[in-house]
């Protein structure tokens, strides 16, 4: 694991401010070029052998919210019965630094069908709208893929982890209250007792050994 970890390249936030028209900050960069958790990290068994690797519409929805402040949106353009598969085209729009961003992709779902009763011959859906609204999940995944969250998962092939190494003058309170309020969960009850401390009596000087505990979880 440590050999892995030695091998993700690291990038400091001043280094990211030389891209020319960036429209995002170095703390949304940090999470969108970062590997997924593996906590948030699923697995189900895939049709024919193997296994599917995702993550849940909750945790998509939740970065989406702390990566962009909740300014995007999610549009079903589109919705499909074809076969036995639900496939629905969605349109993703972010809006960071006065700049919005779309994306749109395809999300499918096979079609549950409910068991035969006795005297029945044709199958019949157990809920179109259910596999209509997973479809759109599936959608709204892949769209959030192209923005960086859990890219990992849904486009593994073309990723590659870079953790974005917060310059110690470019931290502040809010910066690092938002990253508190983001890994939190994932603290010991000592951890965040200090974390906490820290923050609510503002301790400067330790700022910048929190953001890196933080950011390290």
């Amino acid at each position: 694991m440590e050999d892995k970890l030695q091998k993700i390249p690291l990038v400091s936030q001043s280094e990211m401010a030389l891209v020319e028209n960036n429209i995002l900050n170095g703390q949304q960069l940090a999470f969108l070029v970062k590997s997924t958790p593996a906590k948030y990290v699923r697995k189900r068994p895939a049709k024919g052998g193997g296994e599917w690797t995702f993550v849940s519409g909750g945790y998509v929805k939740k970065m989406l919210n702390f990566v962009f402040g909740w300014n995007w949106s999610f549009e079903v353009m589109e919705q499909l019965i074809i076969h036995d598969e639900a496939i629905v085209k969605g349109k993703l729009t972010v809006t960071s630094n006065g700049v919005t961003v779309v994306k749109m992709q395809f999300g499918n779902k096979d079609i549950i069908y409910r068991k035969l009763q006795q005297g029945e011959t044709e199958r019949k859906p157990l809920s179109i709208g259910n596999d209509l609204k997973s479809a759109a999940t599936d959608a709204l995944k892949k769209c959030a893929a192209e923005l960086g969250i859990a890219a990992d998962i849904y486009n593994a092939q073309d990723f590659q982890a870079v953790n974005v190494v917060i310059d110690d003058e470019n931290i502040t309170h809010e910066s690092i209250s938002e990253l508190f309020e983001i890994k939190k969960e994932e603290l010991s009850a000592i951890e965040l007792s200090n974390a906490t401390r820290i923050l609510e009596h503002k301790e400067e000087k330790s700022y910048a050994k929190l953001h890196k505990q933080l950011q390290a979880l």
